[in-house]
């Protein structure tokens, strides 16, 4: 039996580590979507500027599908880190 328990400990540790972390723009607006509703909409109030604003959303948007965020960790207390710092 230890080695049956053995085994689902290991599975379970293996299918924890598939789960696919968050973003940092999943965290902080709950979906990227959400994230490209807010910029969308401040760029037509003029919070943002109409030329620049939609360049950045869409460098977020690769950035974000090419999973270069990958390296982007949080410190405990918070704070993001990039890297392996």
């Amino acid at each position: 039996m230890a080695n049956v328990r053995s085994l689902l400990t290991r599975v379970a540790k293996l299918e924890a580590a598939r789960v696919t972390p968050k973003s940092p723009f999943e965290v902080a607006f709950g979906s990227l979507d959400a994230f490209a509703d807010k910029v969308t909409a401040d760029i037509g109030a003029d919070k943002l500027d109409k030329v620049d604003g939609p360049m950045l959303l869409q460098a977020v948007l690769k950035w974000h599908r090419d999973r270069l965020w990958s390296g982007f960790r949080y410190h405990n207390n918070g704070q993001p880190q990039y890297g392996n710092r």
